[in-house]
C-alpha cells in the first residue's frame, strides 16, 4: 500500500475513535430514559415522540459537512473534517443534571452490551468495505455511521425488542426461584399492600407496628414490582421471618395478580384507588380491577383491609370472598375508626376506636397531614387482625418519622421551614400537602411544583384544580416547566392570583436559584412533586 494510504487508514481509525465517543456516551443517554420508562418500548417511544427534537437534533447531522472532501477529491480532507465534527459534539454534548442517574442493574448493562457489540460490528464491516474498495468508499461509510448516531434513539428500542424473549426468561428463572424459596415457608404470614397513593407510607408503618411482636420483612424503598420482589426474597428472605410486607405496584392488568402468584398474600390492604395512572391504564375501571387482583388473590380464610373513606374501595370491598374489614376517619360503622384529630406542624393526635370491643386508644405521631393518619389507621388495623394490640402500637407509631420526600419536614436554622413532598404527587395528596403548608405558621407560604403526570385525558383539569388550591394557600408560586405547568397557570388566573407573585422555571435548578434570591426570614416552603429526569422540558 502506498504510504498515503497507511495515512488514510490512521485518519479512518481516528474517525470511528471520534464517532464511538460520541455514540457511545449517546447509547448511554437514552438507555437512562429506557430505563426510567422501565424498559417499555410503547412509554419509551411516546418519550420520543413528544421530544422529536430534542431526540433528534438536526446538530447531529453537522459530521455531513465532511463530504465537502468529496469535491477535492481528497479522502483525508474527509475523515479530518469529519474528526473534528465529532470530536465538537462530544466536547460539547448537553451534560443535563440527573435526579436519578442511570443504573447499570444486570438487564442495563446487557442491553448497553449489546448496543456496543451492535456498534463495533457497523465498525468492522465499515473497515473491510474500506479495505477491499479502497478510498472511494469512505464517503459512503461516513454516511452510514453519521445516520447510525442519528437514530440510535430508535435502534436502542429495536434492540430491546430483539433481545426481551432473553430477558424474559431470565426474569422467569429469577421467579421461579423466588416462588420456590417463599413456598417452603409455610408459616409466613404474607400482607400485600397495594392502592394508587399511600403504599409505601402504610407498609413502612406496618413493618415498624409488626416489628413490636414478630421478625418482619418488608420489601425495601419502592421495590414494588414483580423483579424487585424476586430479588428480596432470594437475598433478604430468611426461614427466621414471621411476617413479609409486601408492597405492590401495576403498569398494566395483571401484574398484581403476578406478585399475587408468586407470594401468595393472605392479607391484602388497599390504601385507596384514584385516577393517578390514568395515563397508563386509560379508564378509571382498568385501575379499580387491578388493584381488586390482590383481593381475589386472598384465600376464603384471608383478610382484607380497605379504606372505607374510599368509595372505589368500598365497590371493590362487596366483591370481596374473604372476610373484609374497613378503617376510615370520615365514616361511621367502620372497624377501626378515627376522632378527635388535630393536625399541626409538630404532627398529629387522634384516638382510634375498635368497633368489635369499642376500645379507644389515643395516638400521637410526628408525621403531618390527613392522608399519613389514613396510612396508620390501615397499618394499625391490619397489624390488629394480626394479634397486636392497640397499645402495643402505640410506641413505634409515637417514633415513625417520615420518609424521605414524603411530606418530610425541615428546618433551617430557626427561621425557614421546607416541607420536603418532593417524591410523587396526586390530586388527593397534593390538596393535603396545602393543608398542611396551611396549618404551619410562618411569615409567606411558598410553593415549588411542576404539577401532576400521569393523568391522562384529565392531567390537564386535575393541573387546573390544583392551581385554584394553591392561589388560596399560597403567597409565591415557583412553576417547574413552562409547558408542564400551563394547566395550573390557568388555575392561578381564574383566582386572579397576581403575577407579580409567579415565577416559571425552566428546571428545578433554576426554580431553587430563584428561590434563593426570594427566601425570607418566617418563610414556609413546600416542594410538591420533583418529576423524573424524562420529564425534563
Amino acid at each position: 500500500m502506498h504510504s498515503i494510504t497507511y495515512t488514510v487508514l490512521s485518519f479512518f481509525v481516528l474517525a470511528l475513535v471520534s464517532h464511538a465517543c460520541y455514540t457511545s456516551w449517546k447509547i448511554k443517554r437514552y438507555l437512562h430514559i429506557l430505563q426510567l420508562n422501565s424498559y417499555f418500548n410503547k412509554r419509551y417511544l411516546v418519550w420520543l415522540n413528544r421530544r422529536k427534537l430534542r431526540a433528534f437534533p438536526i446538530k447531529e447531522l453537522a459530521p455531513l459537512v465532511a463530504l465537502l472532501g468529496v469535491f477535492f477529491q481528497v479522502p483525508l480532507v474527509i475523515l479530518v473534517l469529519f474528526i473534528l465534527a465529532y470530536f465538537r459534539l462530544f466536547l460539547l454534548r448537553t451534560r443535563l443534571p440527573e435526579k436519578k442517574p442511570l443504573v447499570f442493574t444486570a438487564r442495563a448493562s446487557r442491553l448497553f452490551g449489546a448496543n456496543i457489540i451492535l456498534l463495533i460490528a457497523i465498525y468492522l464491516l465499515s473497515f473491510v468495505v474500506w479495505w477491499h474498495h479502497g478510498d472511494v468508499w469512505v464517503a459512503t461509510t461516513l454516511v452510514v455511521l453519521v445516520f447510525y448516531n442519528f437514530f440510535v434513539p430508535i435502534i436502542l428500542m429495536l434492540v430491546n425488542l430483539l433481545i426481551l424473549p432473553l430477558e424474559q426468561l431470565i426474569q422467569r428463572w429469577y421467579f421461579l426461584d423466588a416462588h420456590n424459596r417463599i413456598s417452603k415457608l409455610s408459616n409466613l404470614k404474607v400482607v400485600g399492600i397495594t392502592g394508587s397513593f399511600g403504599k409505601t407510607t402504610t407498609k413502612y408503618v406496618l413493618a415498624e407496628i409488626l416489628r413490636q411482636k414478630f421478625n418482619t420483612l418488608m420489601t425495601p424503598g419502592s421495590y414494588n414490582t414483580t423483579m424487585g420482589v424476586t430479588k428480596t426474597i432470594r437475598s433478604e428472605l430468611k426461614p427466621t421471618h414471621d411476617v413479609f410486607v409486601v408492597e405492590m405496584s401495576a403498569k398494566k392488568p395483571g401484574d398484581i395478580k403476578e406478585l399475587c402468584d408468586l407470594v401468595k398474600p393472605q392479607y391484602g390492604l388497599i390504601t385507596a384507588v384514584g385516577e393517578q395512572h390514568l395515563e397508563t391504564f386509560k379508564t378509571l375501571e382498568n385501575i379499580k380491577k387491578t388493584k381488586g387482583e390482590l383481593i381475589e388473590s386472598l384465600p376464603s380464610n384471608g383478610v382484607a383491609v380497605f379504606n372505607m373513606d374510599d368509595i372505589n374501595c368500598q365497590e371493590i370491598a362487596r366483591a370481596a370472598k374473604c372476610r373484609v374489614v374497613g378503617y376510615g376517619i370520615d365514616k361511621d360503622g367502620v372497624d377501626y375508626r378515627v376522632k378527635d384529630l388535630t393536625i399541626n406542624e409538630h404532627g398529629s393526635n387522634f384516638t382510634v376506636i375498635r368497633a368489635r370491643d369499642n376500645s379507644q386508644v389515643v395516638f400521637q405521631t410526628r408525621l403531618l397531614g390527613r392522608h399519613n393518619i389514613y396510612n396508620i389507621l390501615g397499618a394499625i388495623a391490619l397489624a390488629s387482625e394480626l394479634g397486636v394490640e392497640l397499645r402495643e402500637m402505640l410506641y413505634p407509631v409515637r417514633q415513625l418519622v417520615a420518609i424521605p420526600h414524603r411530606l418530610e419536614l425541615k428546618r433551617i436554622g430557626a427561621d425557614i421551614i421546607f416541607i420536603d413532598d418532593a417524591f410523587n404527587s396526586n390530586p388527593i395528596g397534593s390538596k393535603m400537602a396545602l393543608e398542611v403548608l396551611e396549618k404551619i405558621s410562618g411569615k409567606r407560604k411558598i410553593i415549588i411544583t411542576p404539577g401532576m403526570i400521569e393523568l391522562g385525558p384529565k392531567e390537564g383539569e386535575y393541573n387546573e384544580r390544583f392551581g385554584e388550591y394553591i392561589a388560596q394557600a399560597c403567597d409565591y408560586v415557583i412553576l417547574v416547566g413552562k409547558e408542564q405547568t400551563v394547566a395550573i397557570r390557568r388555575g392561578l388566573k381564574t383566582k386572579i392570583y397576581p403575577e407579580s407573585q409567579l415565577f416559571v422555571a425552566t428546571d428545578f435548578a433554576e426554580a431553587k436559584q430563584h428561590l434563593e434570591q426570594i427566601l425570607q426570614a418566617g418563610d414556609v416552603v413546600l416542594f410538591e412533586n420533583d418529576l423524573p429526569d424524562n420529564y425534563n422540558e
